[in-house]
């Protein structure tokens, strides 16, 4: 029997290839696996009872460390430590209950409101759209954060809000997408997880533009996607997993990401739509995120 740290991994809906949240938090597993004699076994997202039931065997199991990725895990997360109060858990991206839980959270709305901005100043039927996957808090939240920051450039700009109702339909999300762009949108925020690289393929299509969250989504479409506000899902999988080595972990503690600590970039302009993005437009962009991050620029998180 090997002596190395176990961690087990609950991955979110969507599960592995959708270049965005659950490959981020993989990337940080297979990291922390490199940096550390660690062994790890992941869990693709199932029905409630299967979910609850990979938690429960990894922690029967003696698993040093069993990690929910997304907001859907934290109900599953919070039941399961609450059974096995001398195991360790961690929720990414919600934050969760009990004195053995490890969350980490995300201020979204810094890398939101930038995109905002830089949606506002590039488009020119003066209508821009946002796609959300899932109907969650948290998508909520990015959305509310990039409708600020389009507002706070030109308040009579048109704002068109759709959801697909999930992340891991892809025609789903080429038909919203079709949608937006029909209505006279010229630039879309996607928030979508897999629905969203379905977007990406419209946008290419329809010879349009889209942001993009998750990972640099720039070589699916390089003329479409002007940047993607990156979300470093793997950052906290691999703090949390740190801290366990050392005996350092702290239960009941909520670890607070933005641009500060690597939770959030904005992945690089290329040359492919830098007439678009053009550099004045990229000072811009860098100035207002500087203010945000300083708390300059308030964003509101609420309605």
């Amino acid at each position: 029997m090997s002596d190395n740290l176990k961690v087990g991994m609950q991955l979110s809906m969507g599960g592995l290839g959708d270049k965005s949240f659950n490959d981020s938090a993989y990337l940080g597993l297979e990291e922390a696996c490199q940096k550390h004699d660690i062994e790890f076994e992941t869990a693709t997202w199932e029905d409630s009872d299967q979910n609850i039931e990979h938690l429960e065997s990894w922690a029967k199991n003696n698993y040093d460390l069993i990690i929910g990725v997304g907001y859907a895990n934290a109900p599953f997360i919070n039941q399961v430590a609450a059974q096995y109060p001398d195991s360790r858990f961690a929720i990414v991206d919600y934050a969760g209950e009990g004195d053995n839980v490890w969350s980490a959270t995300y201020r979204e709305y810094e890398g939101d409101f930038v995109v905002g901005v830089l949606a506002a100043l590039v488009t020119k039927s003066r209508i821009v759209g946002f796609m959300g996957g899932g109907i969650t808090p948290i998508v909520r939240r990015i959305e509310l954060g990039f409708a600020q920051g389009v507002k706070n450039v030109d308040p009579s700009i048109s704002f068109i809000s759709d959801y697909v109702g999930e992340f891991d339909d892809m025609e789903k999300g080429k038909l919203l997408a079709e949608t937006q762009y029909t209505l006279g949108a010229d630039v879309i925020y996607q928030v979508a997880g897999r629905c969203g690289l379905g977007a990406i393929e419209t946008a290419q299509r329809f010879n349009r533009w889209i942001i993009s969250t998750g990972g640099d989504h720039s070589d699916l479409a390089p003329k479409a996607v002007l940047t993607s506000r990156i979300k470093n899902v793997g950052r906290p999988v691999k703090d949390v997993i740190d801290a366990v080595v050392e005996n350092s972990f702290e239960g009941g503690v909520v670890a607070s990401y933005g641009f500060a600590e690597g939770g959030l970039m904005l992945a690089p302009i290329r040359p492919t739509v830098s007439r678009v993005v053009t550099p004045p437009i990229q000072g811009i962009m860098q100035e207002v995120q500087a203010q945000v991050i300083s708390g300059k620029i308030k964003v509101e998180l609420e309605d």
